[in-house]
């Protein structure tokens, strides 16, 4: 209680500054570009190495956006596919920017959005518009070494086990990085990674580092628009049936409901699954473009022995594991389980207003796949091998843009995805997105529009709306109706869902702004508490509301407040809330070589189902958003200091407690204390 009164008069005190703020426009905060990208996503960390790169690398050498076309602006997550668009026609229409401050009567762009592309674009020549020499192209680029420690100060169960079921190595990770880029022309350099638990340069990692990855990618050079080399990611359409690496989905972020990126793109980050390992080309004249690729990789998988109909055994795999950890025997003996090869291509035709796309891509499993088939997932893929085609387009007419994908997998299974995002006024925008996925539509890398992880059994309609009355307002928001026809995990019967969100923004000056977000799920779900013979479905919800306040007191300070209430209910079970209350503040280098953040929240949820999900800043290239829930307390600090003009460094501390509990986390990661801390120590040198 003393801890709540504490942040209460924080909160308070800030509230009462909001009356005397007046500060600049500060574009280069990727906080929130980040935050709406990742808020959809219940997981609670991400990877953002290669987000974040690019931003500094566009910083280095900004778009120059009266020449770009709308695969090169697409680069820039800051914009969405109506943007895009408006931009595009503008410029047809008015003749090239003379400053970039024109942005503001280009139907779609705000005060807000023009403050965030700043520092990343431009209206002069690109430098990936000029012809380099080689070796300018190959010594007047920039490159960095980023190393970063992590751990866990607290030791867990999986570290005191002596009976050879626990974590065979120590309890730190370790990252390595080094990337050399020139522009968007060049880009080189390789990625290394130590889970905590993993050994290292011993065991069964003698090796070093866990993970290892490295890429070298050209862009540009006449007719080649892109040639990947070593590890990459192919993003095909609107992502049916093949987009590995990242991609948006539902989000605050309301109009973003078009996939649109370069097909190849080189991969760096960690994760051990979703990407490609090879090489791949993207050729294009005259408006005709043709890419191909071809990947083969080992990935993990649970491993079983099979007889087959001769009476030979043989080896197979049940399931891939996609964590990438390998810190016990069990995780050690799914590593590398099964050999994937994957091939395929996309023959395109493009236009300034148009574009038509055939796709195609093959993947084998070098080893038996079977699966522990149920009747809610008897459709899934469970042979060797899987062949998907995909036809994509998109057309912009006025002031409506069009896009969509259809594909098939091999089985006949079908999926489609239709969308248009239009501008009904200069101040008002409205998106919908149409799926369709049948119970039997099989894909491997997809990562499309969905409800699901997977395009399976599934029929939605999303629409979204944003509407700037004045500009200190914005009322933005959705309601994504969805239903499938047959069974899913934990509903044993054909069901139906809603989700919605509604967010109000106020922005009374430059620099201060609130909103105000609910959000509502609806969904059917097996009643937990059942003990008859046959499962039945109840109403599960969920529902948050959330208010933000940010301000900056000073060109150096800025705080944040946050407060948000979470409700859960299932069927006739009694219902569930939890509470969040943080302050945070930020403080940037003015004439002094550190800069940081902190915050402090206090939060109390009835249980896991009111868990709520709090968006961290954290050291550059990570952030994170943990899930917290119970009674408890957590604060955190990160602080960046310039050593010289080469050389940065962070360090981050973060602390949970919970007082209803004599133990932290479960399982191999149960700790035997009410608390678990964080460190974070990473370093970096660019030149």
């Amino acid at each position: 209680m003393k801890q709540f009164f504490c942040l209460l008069i924080l909160v308070v005190t800030g509230f009462s500054a909001w009356a005397q703020i007046s500060v600049s426009p500060d574009g280069s905060d990727v906080q929130e570009i980040i935050e709406n990208n990742a808020q959809q996503s219940e997981t609670e960390s991400f990877d953002y190495d290669a987000f974040i790169d690019e931003l500094e690398m566009f910083k280095k050498n900004p778009i120059a956006i009266n020449k770009a076309t709308a695969e090169q602006l697409t680069d820039l997550p800051i914009l969405n596919a109506q943007q895009i668009a408006s931009l595009l026609n503008h410029i047809e229409l008015h003749g090239k920017l003379i400053s970039i401050y024109e942005l503001q009567a280009v139907p779609g762009f705000d005060i807000k959005t023009i403050q965030l592309m700043l520092p990343y674009v431009k209206v002069e020549q690109s430098i990936s518009e000029t012809k380099v020499p080689i070796g300018k192209l190959l010594s007047k680029g920039r490159w960095i070494l980023v190393s970063r420690y992590r751990q866990i100060l607290e030791k867990s169960d999986g570290y005191r086990r002596t009976d050879g079921k626990g974590y065979l190595g120590n309890p730190f990770n370790l990252f390595l990085r080094f990337r050399y880029n020139f522009g968007t022309k060049l880009s080189y350099g390789f990625t290394a990674e130590k889970d905590a638990g993993e050994e290292f340069f011993k065991g069964s990692n003698k090796q070093g580092f866990d993970f290892y990855s490295g890429h070298l990618f050209l862009r540009d050079f006449g007719v080649l628009k892109a040639l990947a080399i070593g590890d990459f990611e192919v993003r095909l359409g609107q992502g049916l049936i093949m987009s590995s690496g990242f991609g948006v989905r539902k989000s605050p972020a309301v109009m973003n409901i078009k996939r649109e990126a370069m097909k190849l793109r080189p991969y760096t980050s960690v994760n051990e699954f979703n990407y490609l390992r090879g090489g791949g080309f993207t050729v294009a004249k005259k408006g005709f473009e043709i890419t191909a690729f071809g990947s083969y990789k080992q990935v993990d998988g649970n491993r079983i022995l099979v007889e087959d109909t001769s009476l030979n055994v043989e080896e197979a795999f049940t399931s891939f594991n996609e964590a990438g950890y390998h810190r016990t025997v069990n995780e050690i003996a799914d590593r590398n389980a099964v050999n994937v090869l994957t091939t395929g291509g996309n023959f395109s035709y493009n236009r300034r207003r148009w574009h038509v796309g055939v796709n195609g891509v093959y993947t084998n499993f070098f080893k038996t796949y079977q699966r522990n088939l149920s009747p809610y997932n008897q459709f899934d893929l469970n042979k060797n091998w899987l062949a998907n085609v995909s036809l994509d387009y998109h057309w912009m007419i006025k002031n409506v843009h069009l896009f969509g994908e259809v594909g098939m997998s091999d089985n006949l299974g079908f999926g489609l995805v239709n969308g248009a995002i239009i501008s009904l006024d200069q101040k008002v925008d409205l998106g919908i997105v149409h799926r369709y996925y049948s119970r039997n539509f099989q894909t491997f890398y997809s990562n499309v529009f969905a409800e699901a992880t997977r395009p399976q059994n599934e029929n939605g309609l999303h629409i979204s709306f944003s509407i700037r009355p004045v500009r200190q307002v914005k009322l933005e928001g959705y309601t994504d109706l969805y239903r499938s026809d047959w069974l899913k995990f934990l509903t044993d019967a054909p069901s139906w869902g809603s989700d919605n969100l509604l967010q109000l923004t106020f922005s009374p000056n430059r620099k201060s702004e609130m909103y105000v977000r609910y959000r509502f799920e609806l969904k059917k779900k097996n009643q937990t508490d059942n003990d008859g013979p046959v499962d039945f479905l109840v109403n599960e919800s969920r529902q948050a509301l959330r208010f933000n306040y940010k301000y900056k007191v000073s060109e150096v300070i800025t705080l944040v407040n946050r407060i948000e209430w979470s409700h859960y209910k299932m069927g006739s079970l009694k219902a569930e809330n939890g509470f969040f209350i943080a302050q945070d503040i930020l403080f940037k280098k003015m004439g002094f070589p550190l800069s940081g953040n902190a915050r402090i929240a206090i939060f109390r949820t009835s249980s896991y189902n009111t868990r709520i999900y709090a968006y961290e800043n954290d050291v550059l290239y990570t952030f994170s958003i943990p899930a917290v829930y119970g009674n408890g307390i957590r604060y955190y600090l990160t602080l960046n200091a310039d050593i010289t003009r080469n050389i940065e460094v962070w360090f981050r501390v973060a602390n949970t407690q919970v007082f209803d509990s004599k133990t932290f986390g479960s399982g191999l990661d149960e700790i035997n204390r009410n608390h678990r801390t964080e460190i974070k120590a990473q370093v970096r040198f660019k030149f």
